[in-house]
């Protein structure tokens, strides 16, 4: 008789596997939402550059 939680869907802690893809797949949104936020905050800095500039003209 093996281990209790020694099954194929368990990890090495003792969480079903699902559950690790879950929290995995949540951080990996999270960073992506970032990543966005930080883009369009980036591109609207430059534009707001590029109108200042297009006024002193």
């Amino acid at each position: 008789m093996g281990p209790v939680n020694g099954g194929p869907f368990r990890s090495c802690r003792g969480f079903p596997r699902s559950v690790l893809v879950a929290t995995e797949l949540t951080q990996e949104l999270t960073m992506a939402d970032l990543a966005f936020v930080v883009t369009t905050v980036a591109v609207f800095a430059l534009v707001a550059l590029v109108a200042k500039g297009v006024t002193k003209l």
